[in-house]
């Protein structure tokens, strides 16, 4: 025993090893330092997930016309973790959503400035009939309106039939979700560039891309069978291979 202890002191007082003992300390206290910080900055990162999501549930959308004269509506989004979905959607096991976006949109549109056309037809018991179009472009939308207005004049009065009328719409909208790079806020931004469009309300998640990374690792299989190249022990010794092989690794080794 005593000579254990006199090999252990001589090995500490050697100026070489107290060294080499003093660098893996210090090595160890950084790395544990470092994973202090990391946990300190996560821990920061979900206060302000959290505080960020509840504003988002207490939002309103807002609508307004950006410098192009397109419809703009804006709503905070939600940053989830794919394990705080629960049944809310459903998507595939190893294909985790990215974005989640709702939205609903309102169209009330005036149509002015109508050319009107009195045609001489006979439409069934009518001698006359009211033609209009009213078509236009903006950007990537377009409308075409036709209609058709069957009448008669019996004893001065005017007498209509059933209007006829061909609409025809091609409305662009886009839905997009971005995420603030200091404050992680998370918003959803609407945009159409057909008039009269304006959007009632909306809802837009963001994943947590940490927690998709988990879940992707989760849903890996620890064995596997595959094509296998190595160097390995067979009947004749040791000597490269190739072949097909059941093979195992654990999930702390994945990546």
């Amino acid at each position: 025993m005593i000579s254990v202890f006199s090999n252990i002191l001589k090995f500490l007082t050697d100026p070489k090893n107290t060294r080499m003992l003093l660098l893996g300390v210090i090595v160890i206290l950084a790395m544990l330092l470092m994973r202090q910080c990391e946990a300190t900055g996560k821990a920061k990162e979900e206060v302000t997930r959290i505080t960020n999501n509840q504003l988002a549930l207490a939002d309103t959308i807002r609508n307004y016309k950006d410098k192009w004269g397109n419809s703009i509506g804006e709503i905070r989004g939600l940053k989830l973790k794919i394990d705080e979905l629960g049944d809310s959607i459903k998507f595939e096991k190893n294909k985790p959503p990215v974005t989640i976006i709702e939205y609903k949109t309102v169209i009330v549109e005036k149509i002015v400035e109508v050319p009107v056309y009195t045609l001489d037809t006979v439409i069934g018991d009518y001698s006359s009939a009211i033609t209009f179009t009213a078509n236009g472009e903006w950007g990537k939308s377009s409308r075409l309106l036709n209609g058709l207005i069957p009448f008669k004049i019996e004893n001065d009065s005017l007498i209509t039939g059933s209007a006829t009328v061909d609409l025809k719409q091609s409305i662009w909208l886009t839905a997009s979700i971005l995420e603030k790079k200091k404050t992680k806020e998370v918003f959803v931004e609407l945009k159409s560039d057909y008039p009269g469009v304006s959007f009632n309300n909306a809802q837009g998640v963001l994943i947590d891309q940490e927690s998709v990374s988990s879940f992707k690792k989760s849903s890996r299989k620890s064995f596997g069978l595959g094509l296998q190249a190595g160097y390995g022990y067979s009947i004749n010794g040791f000597s490269p291979y190739i072949g097909i092989g059941l093979n195992y690794t654990p999930k702390f080794l994945q990546w």
